[in-house]
């Protein structure tokens, strides 16, 4: 039986240097992960890895189901009351949300992001339930490194079922034959991300095609189409909800009868607002960190978080010694409501000599959690230009 979440667990999560293996990022290659080192930098590490204890893993896998319900029940309360505040909707996405909140549109997936304490105690940070990054790091890169990697301690395994859950989740979604996975053309990891799906999609039955976001157009009579004039009945896209909004089409999105992946709902789950609904519901609970839309209720040191925010930007820390974590938005980014949390930096291990601080990124798919991802940076706050390192457990 996993322990429970007030026990504690000593030295649940180290970082142990490994051999540098720079081979491995290019044999990786062959997986569709070229880009492990952007602009010369190493994404992937080389040298090391995080090692876990499995109660530790159980632990955070009974967390993710757990805050699954609860924002469910979160969600459902904001559209029962139809109280967007702070959530930085436009009325159009207002509408969106709560059609598909209604329909009870089905998941694909999403990404927990947790801070683990040395005890092995958890607090969420949030949910990425909309447009996750790092999926092909987590599922497939490094299981292969993980089966190819030597030294590494005998009975150790990997917390890594998502490419088999993923699989087995397509049936469920009730999608036509054909379906289309748009990204931006200019971002790699990004298609990637979505080649790696759709192969999983393609494993499951379906006819899967990749269409760059910005080549979808409308047809009076179809809706939405492709360049070759097929209807976009159903499209996984890798491109917030909002930046479609925004866009000069936004307007057709209500008439497109396109099935969405992820559907419109789960903005509400992917909001930093959800975390103060979270809290309102649920004051105190274990999992949680005190959140609201006002920074009076947050005693002590607080975290603003852009609504609306992506990959870390636009964070500012307040009243903590650490206020240089703070954060740039870039300017092409609109503003959103600012949502006050708890500041709670994360533990560091030693990387050679220099600070690390890993986030636990636990991936959930159709509502099961499914593997780990961890990534590490050299500040307090994660961003996309920060490692990953793979896991093993023992």
């Amino acid at each position: 039986m996993p322990d429970q979440p007030d026990t504690p667990c000593p030295d649940a999560l180290r970082r142990v240097a490994l051999p540098r293996d720079d081979a491995f990022p290019h044999r990786a290659e062959a997986l569709g992960f070229g880009f492990h080192s952007p602009d010369g930098r190493e994404y992937w590490a080389r040298d090391a890895c995080y090692v876990l204890r499995a109660t530790v893993a159980e632990r955070m896998a009974l967390a993710a189901r757990e805050l699954e319900q609860m924002i469910e029940a979160a969600a459902d309360a904001v559209v029962q009351r139809g109280d967007y505040q702070g959530f930085g909707f436009s009325p159009r996405l207002m509408a969106l949300v709560e059609a598909s909140h209604r329909a009870a549109e089905p998941s694909l997936y999403g990404r927990f992001d947790f801070r683990l304490a040395a005890d092995g105690g958890l607090k969420l940070y949030e949910f990425n339930a909309e447009t996750p990054a790092a999926l092909l790091e987590a599922a497939v890169v490094q299981l292969a490194w993980f089966e190819q990697a030597t030294g590494l301690p005998a009975g150790a395994e990997q917390w890594n079922a998502i490419d088999d859950a993923l699989v087995a989740r397509w049936p469920a979604m009730g999608l036509p034959h054909q379906v289309y996975f748009a990204a931006e053309r200019d971002r790699e990891d990004e298609i990637a991300q979505v080649a790696y799906l759709m192969a999983t999609a393609r494993a499951a039955g379906h006819a899967a095609s990749f269409l760059p976001v910005d080549d979808i157009s409308w047809h009076a009579q179809d809706g939405l189409v492709t360049p070759e004039g097929a209807r976009l009945e159903a499209c996984f896209k890798l491109y917030p909800w909002d930046w479609l909004d925004a866009e000069e089409g936004g307007w057709l999105l209500p008439r497109g009868g396109t099935r969405w992946i992820e559907p419109a709902r789960r903005m509400l789950h992917a909001n930093k607002a959800i975390l103060a609904e979270l809290w309102r519901m649920f004051p105190g609970h274990p999992l949680l960190l005190p959140a609201s839309l006002d920074r009076s209720a947050i005693d002590g040191a607080a975290i603003g978080k852009p609504a609306l925010g992506l990959e870390g930007h636009g964070m500012t820390i307040e009243d903590a010694a650490s206020a240089d974590a703070s954060t740039e938005m870039p300017e092409e980014l609109p503003p959103s409501p600012t949502i006050w949390q708890q500041w709670a930096p994360l533990p560091a291990h030693d990387a050679g000599g220099v600070p690390a601080y890993p986030v636990m990124g636990v991936w959930s798919v159709g509502g099961e959690p499914c593997g780990l991802g961890i990534r590490e940076g050299d500040g307090l706050v994660t961003t996309l230009e920060d490692r990953f390192v793979p896991h093993i457990l023992l």
